[in-house]
Parts: C-alpha cells; structure tokens; sequence
C-alpha cells in the first residue's frame, strides 16, 4: 500500500472517529465538531485518492482536526463516564487525523525540496 494512502486512511478514520465523539453533545459544540469532522473526514478521501489538492485539504486538516477537538475536550468535563468515553474516542480519532495530515504536508514538502 503506498504510504499517501495510508495518510489518507488515517485522516478519514480520525474524522469519522471524531464525529463519533462529538455527536451527542450540546447545541454550539456539536456542530462545531460534527462539521469539522466531517470536513476532515472527506479531506481524507481526496488524500487517500492522490488528489492534486492534497497537500492543501491536508494542510486544512491541521485546522479542522483541533477546532473539532475543542468539543471532545468540553466532553472530559463532564461527571458521566460515557460522555468522557466518546470524548476520549473523539481526541484520538483528532489525533489520528492530525498524524495522517502531518505526514502528508511533510511527505510533500520534502519532495519539494529535493
């Protein structure tokens, strides 16, 4: 598997991780987050597709990922041991997505320099 797709795999795997974790929360915070994810989650598509504009929907994706997270982090607070469940499910599926991202700006600005 070529390592691009593998990028792409864990962007879409952490958006759609992330809109697990965020679903069931409050007004402001869940459309924060399920609209960031979801973002994130069709970015890791055109990253898995080897779009011409992947380096720029992976470079969003650092954008996307912690604005997303913010509601995940609101989700620890609470005293209800399945809310800081899928506000945990939520932070891994942001950093999941943040490593595919990470790599693929990375991946691409070495090639550049070369």
């Amino acid at each position: 598997m070529e390592s691009n797709s593998l990028r792409g795999i864990f962007m879409f795997a952490g958006g759609c991780l992330g809109f697990a974790g965020t679903v069931s929360t409050w007004f402001p915070f869940s459309v924060l987050g399920v609209v960031s994810f979801g973002l994130v989650a069709a970015f890791g598509g055109l990253v898995y597709q080897n779009r011409p504009e992947a380096r720029l929907v992976a470079a969003a994706t650092l954008w996307f990922a912690p604005l997303g997270g913010i509601a995940c982090v609101f989700l620890l607070g609470f005293p209800y041991n399945l809310w800081r469940v899928q506000g945990s499910i939520g932070l891994f599926g942001m950093c999941l997505a943040l490593a595919g991202a990470i790599g693929r700006v990375r991946a691409l600005s070495n090639a550049t320099q070369t």
